[in-house]
């Protein structure tokens, strides 16, 4: 059996921990502890926090000590002859560990070194040094899951992302409730582009980490941050922290539609989504352009309360999209279902060239402020698309006090396109500084008093889904109503050109 180098040193594992008899003799031993990577001594005034673990009658703590270097030491100290003089039925620390040993609870002594051993490899870039030891450690220990833990871990530093794969998955055969394995395999299965087989392993671990609010993930879009957050009861997709769309966690994708995989499901307690309700009312059979994917809770609504509903949706940020069809299964589900298509384009570009005829196409893209794009809102881009949809369906956020509402409104006059009704989310009188969602569209809409979104469904989350509709079909208003507050604050307004 190969020797280890760290064999003498205290403190490294339970079976080495430090035995401290005081408050001064366990800080004098987390004080003077070196460095496993450099051999340095940090220095330290206190013991950091840290809960007591027990092992059959050992009382320990894994303390964390940062050096200099950039390596945490993982350091264990022993509490049992702490805590005698006040329990004195609990052994002494010796004997503790020797009880453990002896009904085989405690690691073996030369695979908790050699794992040591590991760790300090990776942290000074000797791969494969830290590849041979962990091999080695499969070879003598077949059942234990950490060797194969670092190999995945070792492996995405290599990006050999199938053996990394490999190596996740067996740690998760000997072990099934591993969380970092779990989310380490689901971040690798999205650099392999399994996008729909890492949306269902991160449904795994959350529903084993499922309280509180959790950041499934982040990565650098075209227009800054994208995160992907989850809390019990809602997942949502933000663009620098500013929300793009959420749904609802219940009813669960996998009860509403059978054949797809777990997530959130159909449902949107946000305003904006009942937009395409509106539409979806006036036109049941409608082929859609929709101009920004956010999250896609929106166009989910439409599709899932119309059957025969169509939609095309353009998106120019490739990082959206990847997240998006990752942690929003219901979106992967249409498109295999041949209702929904994402087409990766700039839609400035995408609508100058395009040729197919719409029945509508909703403008929704923000990239992460509180505005269009300067190149979609101008007269000269809105004449171009007007040949292109009969119905224009615009998601304008502002407020009536600042002057960007009232020139998009005056753009689409301009263009020849002009706002027929908004719906608002707020109460006109009193908001006028508050920005707020104002559903724009170019037609009279027809909604049959009968519709009621999900009839099919109950429970909190639909009944708040019903009573959005239900605002959003009373607050609908004229451009003209809209106008009169310019007038009222002394607002001068042009259209936005080229």
């Amino acid at each position: 059996m190969r020797p280890s180098k760290f064999a003498s040193l205290q403190g490294i594992s339970l079976r080495s921990a430090y035995q401290p008899a005081s408050d001064e003799e366990a800080l004098f031993c987390y004080e003077n502890h070196r460095c496993l990577a450099c051999n340095a001594i940090a220095s330290a005034s206190s013991l950091p926090d840290a809960s007591v673990l027990q092992i059959e009658r050992i009382f320990f703590k894994a303390l964390p000590k940062s050096c200099d270097c950039g390596f945490t030491n993982e350091i264990f100290l022993i509490l049992n002859n702490l805590l005698r003089p006040t329990d004195p039925k609990i052994p002494k620390a010796n004997e503790a560990i020797a009880q453990a040993a002896e009904k085989d609870l405690l690691l073996d002594a030369f695979l908790e070194e050699q794992l040591v051993a590991s760790t300090v490899a990776i942290h000074q870039g000797k791969l494969d040094a830290a590849i041979e030891i962990n091999r080695d450690l499969n070879a003598r220990f077949p059942d234990f899951f950490l060797p194969f833990y670092n190999l995945g871990v070792i492996y995405t530093k290599q990006q050999r992302y199938s053996e990394s794969l490999e190596a996740y998955e067996a740690a998760l055969r000997l072990n099934p409730e591993h969380s970092e394995s779990l989310v380490n395999k689901a971040l690798v299965q999205m650099h392999l582009s399994q996008l729909q087989e890492a949306g269902a392993t991160y449904e795994q671990w959350r529903s084993m980490n499922s309280e509180g609010t959790a950041v499934l993930a982040t990565a650098e879009g075209m227009f800054g941050k994208v995160t992907v957050f989850d809390t019990p009861e809602i997942r949502a997709l933000c663009i620098n922290e500013q929300m793009q769309g959420a749904f609802d966690k219940q009813p669960a994708a996998n009860e509403y539609e059978p054949h797809c995989r777990p997530g959130p499901g159909p449902l949107s307690s946000l305003y904006y989504t009942a937009g395409f309700l509106l539409v979806g009312c006036h036109m049941p059979r409608a082929s859609g352009l929709v101009i920004g994917l956010g999250c896609g809770s929106g166009l989910i609504m439409g599709l899932a309360c119309f059957p025969e509903m169509r939609l095309t949706v353009v998106e120019i940020d490739p990082t959206v999209i990847r997240l998006c069809l990752t942690f929003f299964p219901l979106v992967q589900h249409y498109i295999n279902a041949g209702r929904l298509q994402i087409i990766e384009s700039d839609g400035a570009a995408f609508l100058q060239s395009n040729e197919q005829r719409f029945d509508f196409i909703n403008f929704d893209v923000y990239t992460g402020e509180g505005e269009f794009p300067t190149k979609l809102r101008t007269v000269e881009f809105i004449k171009r698309i007007k040949a292109s949809a009969s119905l224009l369906f615009i998601n304008i956020i502002g407020s009536l006090s600042e002057p960007y509402l009232h020139r998009v409104l005056a753009t689409f006059d301009a263009a020849g396109q002009p706002i027929h009704t908004l719906y608002h989310c707020l109460p006109l009188e009193g908001n006028e500084t508050n920005p707020m969602n104002w559903l724009a569209f170019t037609q009279a809409l027809t909604v049959p008093d009968d519709f009621i979104p999900f009839a099919d469904l109950t429970g909190e989350q639909i009944e708040t889904v019903r009573h959005n509709f239900s605002s959003v079909r009373q607050n609908g208003i004229s451009p003209a109503r809209v106008r009169t507050y310019i007038e009222q604050i002394g607002l001068h307004v042009e259209p936005y050109r080229d």
